[in-house]
Protein backbone atom coordinates (compact mmCIF):
# COMPACT_ATOMS: atom_id res chain seq x y z
CA UNK A 1 0.00 0.00 0.00
CA UNK A 2 1.20 3.12 -1.24
CA UNK A 3 -0.23 6.44 0.95
CA UNK A 4 -4.01 5.90 0.54
CA UNK A 5 -3.78 4.07 -2.76
CA UNK A 6 -4.03 -0.18 -2.78
CA UNK A 7 -1.69 -1.60 -5.63
CA UNK A 8 -3.52 -5.18 -7.09
CA UNK A 9 -0.34 -6.80 -9.05
CA UNK A 10 -1.27 -9.03 -11.76
CA UNK A 11 0.97 -10.85 -14.73
CA UNK A 12 -0.43 -9.07 -17.65
CA UNK A 13 0.18 -12.68 -19.60
CA UNK A 14 -1.88 -14.34 -17.04
CA UNK A 15 -4.46 -11.92 -17.79
CA UNK A 16 -4.19 -12.59 -21.88
CA UNK A 17 -4.00 -16.40 -21.16
CA UNK A 18 -7.15 -16.13 -19.43
CA UNK A 19 -9.14 -13.96 -21.64
CA UNK A 20 -7.87 -16.08 -24.70
CA UNK A 21 -9.47 -19.50 -22.49
CA UNK A 22 -12.64 -16.93 -21.85
CA UNK A 23 -13.17 -15.81 -25.60
CA UNK A 24 -13.31 -19.69 -26.49
CA UNK A 25 -15.87 -19.94 -23.75
CA UNK A 26 -17.66 -17.30 -24.93
CA UNK A 27 -17.44 -18.21 -28.56
CA UNK A 28 -18.83 -22.10 -28.08
CA UNK A 29 -21.81 -19.96 -26.07
CA UNK A 30 -22.52 -17.96 -28.75
CA UNK A 31 -22.65 -20.16 -31.57
CA UNK A 32 -24.88 -23.02 -29.42
CA UNK A 33 -27.63 -20.29 -28.00
CA UNK A 34 -29.09 -18.86 -30.64
CA UNK A 35 -30.26 -15.14 -30.44
CA UNK A 36 -28.74 -15.11 -26.43
CA UNK A 37 -25.82 -12.76 -26.81
CA UNK A 38 -26.87 -10.73 -24.22
CA UNK A 39 -27.65 -13.70 -21.50
CA UNK A 40 -24.03 -15.15 -22.71
CA UNK A 41 -22.40 -11.15 -21.96
CA UNK A 42 -24.35 -11.57 -18.95
CA UNK A 43 -23.56 -14.66 -17.93
CA UNK A 44 -20.34 -13.98 -18.06
CA UNK A 45 -19.98 -10.41 -16.79
CA UNK A 46 -21.11 -12.14 -13.46
CA UNK A 47 -18.44 -15.10 -13.69
CA UNK A 48 -15.40 -12.18 -14.11
CA UNK A 49 -16.95 -9.58 -11.84
CA UNK A 50 -18.39 -11.71 -9.16
CA UNK A 51 -21.38 -9.98 -9.19
CA UNK A 52 -24.94 -11.84 -8.72
CA UNK A 53 -27.16 -12.03 -11.38
CA UNK A 54 -30.63 -13.13 -12.09
CA UNK A 55 -32.27 -14.12 -15.02
CA UNK A 56 -36.10 -13.34 -15.76
CA UNK A 57 -38.09 -15.32 -18.77
CA UNK A 58 -40.81 -17.58 -19.21
CA UNK A 59 -40.01 -21.53 -19.29
CA UNK A 60 -38.14 -23.32 -21.20
CA UNK A 61 -36.06 -20.15 -22.66
CA UNK A 62 -32.77 -21.96 -21.54
CA UNK A 63 -31.80 -20.54 -18.54
CA UNK A 64 -30.94 -23.77 -16.90
CA UNK A 65 -28.77 -24.68 -20.15
CA UNK A 66 -27.01 -22.10 -20.69
CA UNK A 67 -25.56 -21.67 -16.97
CA UNK A 68 -24.76 -24.99 -16.56
CA UNK A 69 -23.10 -25.52 -20.34
CA UNK A 70 -20.97 -22.58 -18.85
CA UNK A 71 -20.14 -24.45 -15.88
CA UNK A 72 -19.19 -27.06 -17.40
CA UNK A 73 -16.61 -25.73 -19.49
CA UNK A 74 -15.31 -23.93 -16.49
CA UNK A 75 -13.18 -26.47 -13.85
CA UNK A 76 -15.03 -26.24 -10.57
CA UNK A 77 -17.25 -27.34 -8.09
CA UNK A 78 -20.70 -26.45 -10.13
CA UNK A 79 -23.91 -26.11 -7.02
CA UNK A 80 -27.64 -26.38 -8.37
CA UNK A 81 -30.40 -26.24 -6.54
CA UNK A 82 -34.52 -25.71 -7.84
CA UNK A 83 -35.65 -23.89 -4.99
CA UNK A 84 -39.60 -23.99 -3.48
CA UNK A 85 -41.59 -21.98 -0.35
CA UNK A 86 -40.80 -25.66 1.17
CA UNK A 87 -37.06 -25.18 0.73
CA UNK A 88 -34.85 -25.55 4.09
CA UNK A 89 -31.44 -23.93 4.60
CA UNK A 90 -30.60 -27.25 5.08
CA UNK A 91 -31.07 -28.64 1.85
CA UNK A 92 -28.57 -25.70 0.36
CA UNK A 93 -25.64 -25.28 3.03
CA UNK A 94 -25.97 -29.00 4.77
CA UNK A 95 -27.23 -30.84 7.32
CA UNK A 96 -26.22 -30.66 11.02
CA UNK A 97 -23.29 -33.22 12.12
CA UNK A 98 -24.84 -35.63 14.46
CA UNK A 99 -21.40 -36.48 15.88
CA UNK A 100 -20.36 -32.66 16.20
CA UNK A 101 -24.20 -32.01 17.98
CA UNK A 102 -23.13 -35.19 20.89
CA UNK A 103 -20.10 -33.08 21.78
CA UNK A 104 -22.19 -29.90 22.26
CA UNK A 105 -20.56 -27.84 18.31
CA UNK A 106 -23.13 -26.95 15.90
CA UNK A 107 -21.48 -27.62 12.91
CA UNK A 108 -23.16 -28.84 9.47
CA UNK A 109 -21.59 -31.35 7.17
CA UNK A 110 -21.28 -29.24 3.91
CA UNK A 111 -20.24 -31.62 1.38
CA UNK A 112 -21.36 -31.19 -1.93
CA UNK A 113 -23.37 -28.50 -0.94
CA UNK A 114 -23.69 -24.46 -1.09
CA UNK A 115 -20.88 -23.50 0.91
CA UNK A 116 -18.27 -26.08 -0.86
CA UNK A 117 -19.06 -24.90 -4.32
CA UNK A 118 -17.39 -22.38 -6.60
CA UNK A 119 -20.21 -21.42 -9.34
CA UNK A 120 -23.64 -21.48 -7.40
CA UNK A 121 -27.00 -21.45 -9.22
CA UNK A 122 -30.00 -20.95 -7.63
CA UNK A 123 -33.05 -21.81 -10.00
CA UNK A 124 -37.05 -20.04 -8.72
CA UNK A 125 -35.17 -17.68 -6.35
CA UNK A 126 -38.38 -15.90 -5.26
CA UNK A 127 -40.15 -19.18 -4.25
CA UNK A 128 -37.65 -19.46 -1.76
CA UNK A 129 -38.44 -18.52 1.60
CA UNK A 130 -37.92 -15.01 3.54
CA UNK A 131 -35.70 -17.25 5.89
CA UNK A 132 -33.26 -18.65 2.67
CA UNK A 133 -32.77 -15.29 1.13
CA UNK A 134 -32.13 -13.66 4.42
CA UNK A 135 -29.27 -16.04 4.37
CA UNK A 136 -28.51 -15.42 0.96
CA UNK A 137 -28.18 -11.75 1.71
CA UNK A 138 -25.37 -12.61 3.72
CA UNK A 139 -23.49 -15.15 1.46
CA UNK A 140 -23.64 -12.53 -1.39
CA UNK A 141 -22.01 -9.23 0.70
CA UNK A 142 -19.76 -11.37 2.30
CA UNK A 143 -19.21 -14.77 0.93
CA UNK A 144 -19.41 -16.41 4.08
CA UNK A 145 -21.94 -18.57 6.48
CA UNK A 146 -22.26 -19.09 10.34
CA UNK A 147 -21.10 -22.62 10.93
CA UNK A 148 -21.27 -23.23 14.45
CA UNK A 149 -19.52 -20.65 15.98
CA UNK A 150 -17.65 -19.38 13.38
CA UNK A 151 -17.88 -17.24 9.92
CA UNK A 152 -16.73 -19.92 7.10
CA UNK A 153 -15.32 -17.69 4.19
CA UNK A 154 -16.83 -19.78 1.19
CA UNK A 155 -14.92 -20.12 -2.23
CA UNK A 156 -18.29 -19.30 -4.12
CA UNK A 157 -16.84 -17.19 -7.61
CA UNK A 158 -20.33 -15.85 -8.50
CA UNK A 159 -24.11 -16.49 -7.93
CA UNK A 160 -26.69 -17.17 -10.84
CA UNK A 161 -30.55 -16.92 -10.35
CA UNK A 162 -33.72 -16.99 -12.46
CA UNK A 163 -37.18 -16.75 -11.79
CA UNK A 164 -40.13 -16.60 -14.37
CA UNK A 165 -40.79 -13.23 -12.30
CA UNK A 166 -39.41 -10.85 -10.13
CA UNK A 167 -41.04 -10.11 -6.38
CA UNK A 168 -43.16 -7.06 -6.01
CA UNK A 169 -42.57 -7.91 -2.04
CA UNK A 170 -41.45 -4.96 -0.03
CA UNK A 171 -39.33 -7.66 2.00
CA UNK A 172 -37.72 -8.48 -1.22
CA UNK A 173 -36.51 -4.82 -2.01
CA UNK A 174 -32.59 -5.17 -0.02
CA UNK A 175 -32.34 -8.98 -1.68
CA UNK A 176 -33.14 -7.91 -5.16
CA UNK A 177 -31.09 -4.55 -5.34
CA UNK A 178 -28.02 -7.21 -4.35
CA UNK A 179 -28.87 -9.29 -8.08
CA UNK A 180 -26.45 -6.93 -9.71
CA UNK A 181 -27.01 -8.07 -13.35
CA UNK A 182 -30.63 -8.50 -14.45
CA UNK A 183 -31.54 -10.07 -17.95
CA UNK A 184 -35.32 -10.01 -19.14
CA UNK A 185 -35.56 -12.14 -21.99
CA UNK A 186 -38.26 -14.39 -23.79
CA UNK A 187 -38.59 -16.78 -26.51
CA UNK A 188 -36.17 -17.05 -29.62
CA UNK A 189 -37.78 -15.22 -32.91
CA UNK A 190 -39.52 -17.31 -35.55
CA UNK A 191 -37.29 -16.46 -38.37
CA UNK A 192 -34.79 -18.22 -36.23
CA UNK A 193 -36.57 -21.36 -35.28
CA UNK A 194 -34.36 -23.63 -37.60
CA UNK A 195 -31.43 -22.30 -36.44
CA UNK A 196 -32.53 -22.89 -32.82
CA UNK A 197 -33.09 -26.51 -33.37
CA UNK A 198 -29.79 -27.32 -35.20
CA UNK A 199 -28.30 -25.26 -32.57
CA UNK A 200 -29.61 -27.68 -29.62
CA UNK A 201 -29.70 -30.79 -31.33
CA UNK A 202 -25.68 -29.84 -31.61
CA UNK A 203 -25.37 -29.04 -28.14
CA UNK A 204 -26.77 -32.15 -27.15
CA UNK A 205 -25.05 -34.52 -28.82
CA UNK A 206 -21.89 -32.73 -27.28
CA UNK A 207 -23.37 -33.06 -23.80
CA UNK A 208 -23.71 -36.76 -24.44
CA UNK A 209 -19.72 -36.80 -24.76
CA UNK A 210 -19.35 -34.39 -21.76
CA UNK A 211 -18.43 -30.00 -22.37
CA UNK A 212 -13.95 -30.11 -21.76
CA UNK A 213 -13.37 -27.64 -18.47
CA UNK A 214 -11.33 -24.78 -20.79
CA UNK A 215 -10.96 -22.49 -17.83
CA UNK A 216 -9.75 -23.09 -14.33
CA UNK A 217 -10.71 -21.48 -10.91
CA UNK A 218 -7.78 -19.87 -10.87
CA UNK A 219 -8.48 -18.47 -14.23
CA UNK A 220 -11.49 -17.04 -13.32
CA UNK A 221 -9.73 -15.23 -10.20
CA UNK A 222 -7.45 -13.28 -12.45
CA UNK A 223 -9.91 -11.80 -14.46
CA UNK A 224 -11.70 -11.12 -11.31
CA UNK A 225 -8.52 -9.55 -10.16
CA UNK A 226 -8.23 -7.78 -13.43
CA UNK A 227 -12.27 -6.44 -13.36
CA UNK A 228 -11.29 -4.63 -10.41
CA UNK A 229 -8.15 -3.10 -11.32
CA UNK A 230 -10.17 -1.80 -13.89
CA UNK A 231 -12.69 -0.59 -11.54
CA UNK A 232 -10.44 1.83 -9.74
CA UNK A 233 -8.87 3.38 -13.19
CA UNK A 234 -12.11 4.57 -13.36
CA UNK A 235 -11.42 7.09 -10.94
CA UNK A 236 -8.63 8.75 -13.18
CA UNK A 237 -11.18 8.65 -16.21
CA UNK A 238 -12.92 11.82 -16.17
CA UNK A 239 -15.00 12.21 -19.46
CA UNK A 240 -16.28 8.45 -18.56
CA UNK A 241 -17.40 9.49 -14.93
CA UNK A 242 -18.93 12.94 -16.67
CA UNK A 243 -21.03 10.92 -18.74
CA UNK A 244 -22.00 8.25 -16.19
CA UNK A 245 -23.17 10.81 -13.97
CA UNK A 246 -25.32 12.17 -16.78
CA UNK A 247 -26.84 9.06 -17.25
CA UNK A 248 -27.54 8.25 -13.86
CA UNK A 249 -29.43 12.21 -14.10
CA UNK A 250 -31.66 11.43 -16.76
CA UNK A 251 -32.46 7.97 -15.88
CA UNK A 252 -33.23 9.34 -12.11
CA UNK A 253 -35.81 11.98 -14.52
CA UNK A 254 -37.47 8.72 -16.12
CA UNK A 255 -38.20 7.42 -12.63
CA UNK A 256 -34.89 4.82 -12.22
CA UNK A 257 -32.89 6.35 -9.37
CA UNK A 258 -30.41 3.67 -8.80
CA UNK A 259 -29.18 2.51 -4.91
CA UNK A 260 -25.47 3.76 -3.75
CA UNK A 261 -24.71 0.11 -3.61
CA UNK A 262 -25.69 -0.19 -7.08
CA UNK A 263 -24.25 3.02 -8.56
CA UNK A 264 -20.35 1.72 -7.61
CA UNK A 265 -21.33 -1.86 -8.95
CA UNK A 266 -22.60 -1.03 -12.47
CA UNK A 267 -18.61 0.85 -13.19
CA UNK A 268 -17.53 -2.99 -11.70
CA UNK A 269 -19.86 -4.69 -14.15
CA UNK A 270 -18.87 -2.19 -17.01
CA UNK A 271 -15.44 -3.37 -16.18
CA UNK A 272 -15.79 -6.73 -16.87
CA UNK A 273 -17.88 -6.39 -19.99
CA UNK A 274 -15.03 -4.19 -21.94
CA UNK A 275 -13.36 -7.08 -20.62
CA UNK A 276 -15.35 -9.66 -22.52
CA UNK A 277 -14.94 -7.05 -25.36
CA UNK A 278 -11.09 -7.13 -25.52
CA UNK A 279 -11.09 -2.98 -25.30
CA UNK A 280 -7.92 -1.80 -23.40
CA UNK A 281 -10.01 0.45 -21.19
CA UNK A 282 -13.73 0.78 -20.33
CA UNK A 283 -15.19 2.35 -23.45
CA UNK A 284 -18.85 4.01 -23.29
CA UNK A 285 -20.42 1.29 -25.12
CA UNK A 286 -18.98 -1.14 -21.99
CA UNK A 287 -21.05 1.32 -20.03
CA UNK A 288 -24.07 1.67 -21.86
CA UNK A 289 -24.68 -2.51 -21.63
CA UNK A 290 -23.43 -2.23 -18.45
CA UNK A 291 -26.17 0.14 -17.75
CA UNK A 292 -28.96 -2.23 -19.25
CA UNK A 293 -28.13 -4.99 -17.32
CA UNK A 294 -28.02 -2.76 -13.83
CA UNK A 295 -30.13 -0.31 -14.30
CA UNK A 296 -33.77 -2.05 -14.77
CA UNK A 297 -35.79 -3.57 -12.25
CA UNK A 298 -38.72 -4.13 -14.19
CA UNK A 299 -39.36 -5.05 -17.94
CA UNK A 300 -40.48 -1.65 -18.47
CA UNK A 301 -37.92 0.30 -17.79
CA UNK A 302 -36.07 -1.20 -20.94
CA UNK A 303 -37.24 1.40 -22.94
CA UNK A 304 -36.05 4.08 -21.01
CA UNK A 305 -32.92 2.77 -20.13
CA UNK A 306 -32.70 2.92 -24.05
CA UNK A 307 -33.59 6.71 -24.05
CA UNK A 308 -31.02 7.51 -22.18
CA UNK A 309 -28.15 5.34 -23.42
CA UNK A 310 -29.32 7.67 -26.67
CA UNK A 311 -29.71 10.71 -24.93
CA UNK A 312 -26.27 10.51 -23.36
CA UNK A 313 -24.87 9.74 -26.35
CA UNK A 314 -23.21 6.32 -24.33
CA UNK A 315 -23.20 4.47 -27.24
CA UNK A 316 -20.63 4.41 -30.65
CA UNK A 317 -23.30 2.74 -32.32
CA UNK A 318 -25.92 4.66 -31.55
CA UNK A 319 -26.44 6.49 -35.14
CA UNK A 320 -27.26 3.45 -36.56
CA UNK A 321 -29.18 2.03 -33.53
CA UNK A 322 -31.77 4.87 -34.20
CA UNK A 323 -31.88 4.02 -37.95
CA UNK A 324 -32.83 0.77 -37.11
CA UNK A 325 -35.60 1.71 -34.51
CA UNK A 326 -36.68 4.35 -36.80
CA UNK A 327 -36.96 1.39 -39.66
CA UNK A 328 -39.11 -0.73 -37.19
CA UNK A 329 -41.56 2.40 -36.71
CA UNK A 330 -41.76 2.92 -40.54
CA UNK A 331 -42.60 -0.53 -41.25
CA UNK A 332 -44.98 -0.73 -38.39
CA UNK A 333 -46.86 2.17 -39.91
CA UNK A 334 -47.13 1.42 -43.37
CA UNK A 335 -47.98 -2.13 -42.66
CA UNK A 336 -51.08 -0.82 -40.57
CA UNK A 337 -51.92 1.11 -43.33
CA UNK A 338 -51.88 -1.71 -45.91
CA UNK A 339 -54.60 -3.26 -43.49
CA UNK A 340 -56.16 -0.69 -43.01
CA UNK A 341 -56.61 0.24 -46.67
CA UNK A 342 -55.64 -2.47 -48.90
CA UNK A 343 -54.78 -0.34 -51.73
CA UNK A 344 -52.34 -0.19 -54.77
CA UNK A 345 -50.76 2.72 -53.42
CA UNK A 346 -49.95 1.22 -49.81
CA UNK A 347 -48.29 -1.82 -51.53
CA UNK A 348 -46.02 -0.13 -53.23
CA UNK A 349 -45.80 2.03 -50.52
CA UNK A 350 -45.05 -0.75 -48.34
CA UNK A 351 -42.54 -2.37 -50.67
CA UNK A 352 -40.53 0.36 -50.94
CA UNK A 353 -40.07 0.24 -46.86
CA UNK A 354 -39.10 -2.95 -47.15
CA UNK A 355 -36.49 -2.58 -49.87
CA UNK A 356 -34.88 0.43 -48.06
CA UNK A 357 -35.17 -1.41 -44.82
CA UNK A 358 -33.53 -4.55 -46.86
CA UNK A 359 -30.73 -2.20 -47.70
CA UNK A 360 -29.65 -0.61 -44.60
CA UNK A 361 -29.14 -4.19 -42.85
CA UNK A 362 -27.03 -4.89 -45.48
CA UNK A 363 -25.27 -1.94 -44.78
CA UNK A 364 -24.82 -1.90 -41.41
CA UNK A 365 -21.30 -2.69 -39.68
CA UNK A 366 -20.03 -6.23 -38.72
CA UNK A 367 -20.73 -4.91 -34.97
CA UNK A 368 -21.37 -7.54 -32.19
CA UNK A 369 -23.42 -4.93 -30.35
CA UNK A 370 -25.88 -3.92 -32.81
CA UNK A 371 -27.02 -7.75 -32.83
CA UNK A 372 -30.03 -7.58 -30.13
CA UNK A 373 -31.50 -4.57 -32.35
CA UNK A 374 -30.95 -6.03 -35.70
CA UNK A 375 -32.52 -9.45 -34.37
CA UNK A 376 -35.61 -7.18 -33.32
CA UNK A 377 -35.61 -5.67 -36.54
CA UNK A 378 -35.56 -8.95 -38.65
CA UNK A 379 -38.95 -10.30 -37.40
CA UNK A 380 -40.96 -7.47 -39.04
CA UNK A 381 -39.08 -7.44 -41.82
CA UNK A 382 -40.37 -11.52 -42.40
CA UNK A 383 -43.87 -10.26 -41.35
CA UNK A 384 -43.90 -7.31 -43.56
CA UNK A 385 -42.55 -9.84 -46.79
CA UNK A 386 -45.86 -11.64 -45.62
CA UNK A 387 -48.44 -9.23 -45.71
CA UNK A 388 -47.09 -8.22 -49.38
CA UNK A 389 -47.37 -11.44 -50.21
CA UNK A 390 -51.30 -11.89 -49.07
CA UNK A 391 -52.25 -8.79 -50.31
CA UNK A 392 -50.57 -9.03 -53.55
CA UNK A 393 -52.52 -12.37 -53.94
CA UNK A 394 -56.02 -10.37 -53.12
CA UNK A 395 -55.28 -7.45 -54.83
CA UNK A 396 -54.10 -8.90 -58.32
CA UNK A 397 -54.28 -13.06 -57.71
CA UNK A 398 -50.57 -13.63 -57.89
Amino acid sequence: MKGNKIEIEINPNQIDDSLNKLMKVRNYLLEHFVQREAEVTAVLASLISGEPVILVADVGTAKTMLIETMSKMINAKYFYYLLTRFTEPDELLGVLDINALRRGEYKRITTNRLPEAHIVFLDEIFKASSSIRNILLDIILNRRILNGTVYVQLPMLTLYTASNEISTDAEDRAFYDRLTIRDFHGYVSEDAWEELIDAGLTLLEQNQNSVEPIMSVEDVKILQRATIIRAISIRENQALKSKYIEALSLLKQKGIELSDRRKIKTLVVASAISLLYLENDVSLDSLAEALRFCAVHEPDDIKKVEEVIMEAKLSSVAEHVQKLQAMMTELDNVMNMLKQNPSIENLKALNTVKNKVLLELKKMPKNPRLLPYIRKLTPKVNECIALLKKYREELFGE
